[in-house]
């Protein structure tokens, strides 16, 4: 997971975690949480104790096609992806990182979550459309 789960964990300060299924699943294992539910392993995660009280964990773990998982306050939410024909799809190296940059460059704008998920979803779809991590000289998200 990134936020490098061994530092975060141990430590105990992350704010956000952001993950796939894969390491979603991985984690619960290692973890002995017995289940293997993307919705019910983000919400252990977010609810694992932070050495800082001043800000609540939001764990957030793609999916690939399906709904990006947001666990915060003890909820879930569930967000689409955008849908992308089969034959557009051309590489999905660095559509994690994608995802997790385009996530943050609204967070740091202070956005809300639907718009950070929104801007996640936007830069790892334009990413899975190239050969290689590349993309457009003039980006158009909104």
């Amino acid at each position: 997971m990134r936020c490098t789960a061994q530092l975060c964990f141990y430590k105990r300060y992350c704010d956000y975690v952001f993950g796939n299924e894969t390491e979603a699943k991985i984690f619960s294992k290692v973890r002995g949480w017995e289940t293997e539910s993307i919705e019910e392993i983000a919400l252990k995660i977010s609810a694992l104790p932070k050495a800082s009280g001043t800000r609540k964990r939001v764990t957030v773990i793609t999916q690939g096609a399906d709904p990006v998982v947001v666990a915060e306050d003890g909820k879930v939410t569930l967000f689409p992806v955008i849908l992308l024909p089969k034959e557009k799809l051309v590489d999905t190296n660095g559509a994690g990182d994608s995802f997790v940059g385009g996530f943050l460059s609204q967070l740091v704008k202070e956005k809300s979550i639907v718009d950070c998920v929104k801007a996640g979803n936007y830069a790892a779809n334009v990413v899975i459309q190239r050969s290689g991590c590349i993309f457009p000289e003039k980006p158009d998200f909104q």
